[in-house]
């Protein structure tokens, strides 16, 4: 565990290590009947924590952890586990830990089955997260099996519940929108805005070039994936014109769209577009250090609800998205002129009026 002090003793002896916890001395010892080491428990002083480990090794016993609870067993897992597995795997883990608060203050052996699907049950997530929450307690009980803990990995009979068909689509908020733009001044907000304000998916966004921008018109010209969508015209709604042009004037390449941490050592890498994973990857680290939890596509699911919720027409929402149709009977439609599409894009609030957005 990083920034945690430690008192060093011989080879067997054990040790007492200081973390940043309430019971900040940690006591920790090898069991000779398996060579694992093992914990004593967490202790308020290290004179305790001293005492506790100087019985032990006056008098060893048979360790018990039968008492630990959830997140104690969870930060004996992490130690274990950190130089075993990628650092993506750790964050996932840490991620799906969170998500199992109210696991966390429960004794270990103790947790039923019930209590775990309940738990998964009350996510707010997709079943993907849903589904890797499982896997992550999966994981941790069989870590508890090896400790001897329990004898039953009950995790392995959670069931992930299927989603509604008629669940409510997870998009952005008012709220959040306004939150983001609260946050303008942080690095990556202005992408998300744009990915929700223009539906562009996020590869997209990536590999736009400014000679597709116009800003003279207000529009951003093509996209991919579907042939109507190669050759959409998005308007550029007003409230991230600014956005946009900013953006079109710094970028030092041929895109719209640029890593501002580069450093160009070599010339040709100059106009290679932002890399997709690397912009995806930011994309959850921004949100999530602003509390929210979205997935690239929820900004194109948001403008596409805003629409339909504000009555732009189909013909509109094709338009802008990109898309073949949005039901088959509306697979052969007229295509609207660019100054009533340019006006109903406007006509779109993503946050309320009562707000206190700052730029």
């Amino acid at each position: 565990m990083g920034n945690m002090k430690r008192k060093k003793k011989a080879n067997r002896q054990g040790s007492v290590t200081k973390t940043k916890k309430n019971k900040p001395y940690w006591v920790r010892v090898t069991d000779p009947a398996t060579g694992k080491r093992k914990s004593l428990g967490m202790y308020a002083t290290r004179t305790e924590a001293q005492e506790i480990l100087n019985n032990y090794l006056v008098n060893p016993y048979e360790i018990d952890n039968s008492k630990i609870i959830f997140s104690e067993l969870y930060k004996l897992f992490i130690s274990n586990q950190r130089e075993m597995v990628k650092k993506a795997t750790l964050e996932s883990y840490k991620n799906s830990y969170k998500r199992c608060e109210p696991l966390h203050s429960l004794v270990f052996r103790e947790i039923k089955g019930p209590q775990m699907q309940q738990a998964i049950n009350n996510l707010n997530t997709s079943s993907a997260t849903k589904q890797i929450t499982k896997n992550f307690l999966t994981t941790l009980f069989n870590y508890g099996m090896e400790l001897e803990i329990i004898t039953v990995n009950r995790a392995k009979y959670i069931k992930i519940p299927k989603e509604s068909v008629q669940k409510e689509k997870n998009i952005f908020s008012s709220y959040e929108i306004q939150k983001l733009w609260n946050n303008i001044s942080t690095q990556w907000v202005d992408y998300i805005l744009i990915m929700i304000y223009t539906g562009m998916r996020i590869g997209e966004l990536a590999g736009l070039k400014k000679e597709n921008v116009d800003l003279l018109q207000g529009f951003i010209n093509g996209g991919n994936k579907t042939e109507k969508g190669k050759h959409r015209q998005i308007p550029i709604h007003k409230d991230i014109f600014q956005l946009i042009k900013g953006l079109y004037e710094k970028s030092p390449t041929d895109y719209l769209l640029y890593n501002q941490n580069w450093i160009f050592k070599k010339k040709e890498k100059e106009n290679k577009p932002l890399r997709i994973n690397f912009f995806r990857e930011h994309f959850y680290k921004t949100l999530e250090s602003l509390g929210m939890s979205h997935k690239p596509h929820d900004c194109r699911k948001t403008l596409s609800t805003l629409m339909s919720r504000q009555q732009l027409t189909t013909t509109a929402i094709t338009d802008i998205l990109g898309h073949e149709n949005i039901e088959t009977t509306n697979k052969f439609y007229i295509k609207t002129d660019k100054e009533n599409l340019k006006a109903e894009m406007n006509n779109i609030k993503f946050y309320s009026d009562e707000s206190n957005m700052t730029n």
